[in-house]
C-alpha cells in the first residue's frame, strides 16, 4: 500500500506494517524491520546536489555500501552499515536521502535479517515524488 508521507512524497510498504508518528518522524514496523521517515524542506539557497554533498561529508568513514540514485527530478544517496544498539543486538541499517528541488525525504531502514537489505533498497528506489500533490500512480493511498 502506498503511504503519503507528505503532500510530495509517497512510500510503498506492505499493509502488514504498523505505524505511528513520533517526534515529527513517521515510523513503520513489523517483526524484524523498522522504517523511520523524516521529511524536511531544503533552504532556498541550497540546491539538491549541494545538499547531497553535505550529507556525504557527514557519512561514516567506512560504510558497508554507498548508493547513488537519480530518477527524473529527484536524486538520492544512501549507505548501509552494521548497527549495534543498547541491548547489544546487531542489526543492519540502510540510511537514505531522496531529494527534490524543494524537500528531502530521509529514510532509515533497520533490519534484523541482512537478507532484507535488497527489499529495503527496492523500497527506497520506489519512493515516489509527486510535486503539487499529484497522485499519478493510480494506487490506493493512505495518509498518516
Amino acid at each position: 500500500m502506498a503511504f503519503r508521507v507528505t503532500p510530495e512524497w509517497m512510500i510503498d510498504l506492505s499493509d502488514d506494517f504498523e505505524s505511528r508518528v513520533e517526534d515529527e518522524k513517521l515510523i513503520f514496523w513489523k517483526p524484524g524491520i523498522t522504517v523511520v521517515i523524516a521529511a524536511f524542506s531544503i533552504p532556498e539557497d541550497i540546491g539538491k546536489l549541494e545538499l547531497l554533498n553535505r550529507i556525504q561529508e557527514k557519512m561514516p568513514d567506512e560504510p558497508l555500501e554507498t548508493l547513488v540514485s537519480t530518477k527524473g527530478e529527484i536524486v538520492g544517496l544512501g549507505y548501509s552499515q552494521v548497527q549495534n544498539d543498547l541491548i547489544e543486538k546487531t542489526r543492519l541499517s540502510l540510511y537514505t536521502f531522496t531529494v527534490s528541488d524543494t524537500s528531502c525525504l530521509q529514510t532509515a531502514f533497520y533490519l534484523d535479517d541482512p537478507a532484507d537489505l535488497e527489499w529495503a533498497k527496492a523500497i527506497w528506489k520506489g519512493i515516489l515524488y509527486l510535486p503539487e500533490s499529484e497522485d499519478q500512480t493510480g494506487q490506493q493511498t493512505e495518509s498518516i
